[in-house]
């Protein structure tokens, strides 16, 4: 299995010719997973937010380039987002989503513990597949004032 480190999906359009992507469903899946851990656990849903998606989506973007899981510096997230807090689970190898979160992140404590901080309010995730076919992902947190 995968290896880890330290919302509510928009409506499909009613045309039935739209696709979402291997990787916006993964995403999806990860969002939906990650803010049903949090409501469980009483707390608010993290809002997606544009900075820090970017953010996420171009290091999982990275790390299936490479083929290799790392974390990324954040200070630039802190100061590109406006962020007074800022935090990063990163894994790969999980089949989807779903399972990134509840198999994963949810089984180790720091990333347990990124997920269910209550300071952050903000949530972006990045999946890609590597030419080695295994699935790469980033999930930023943040926290503006």
């Amino acid at each position: 299995m995968g290896v880890v480190a330290a919302g509510t999906a928009a409506p499909v359009a009613a045309d039935s010719s739209y696709k979402k992507s291997p990787q916006a469903k993964y995403q999806d899946q990860a969002r939906q997973a990650t803010n049903k851990q949090r409501v469980a656990n009483g707390l608010k849903e993290l809002r997606k937010q544009d900075c820090v998606q970017r953010f996420a989506v171009r290091q999982a973007k990275k790390m299936a380039q490479q083929e290799s899981m790392f974390h990324q510096e954040l200070g630039p997230i802190l100061e590109e987002c406006g962020l007074n807090a800022v935090g990063e689970n990163v894994a790969y190898g999980y089949p989807s989503g779903r399972s990134v979160v509840n198999d994963g992140w949810m089984n180790s404590d720091g990333h347990r513990a990124n997920i269910l901080n209550p300071d952050f309010k903000l949530m972006g995730i990045g999946a890609r597949k590597g030419h080695d076919g295994r699935w790469y992902v980033a999930q930023v947190f943040g926290r503006k004032s």
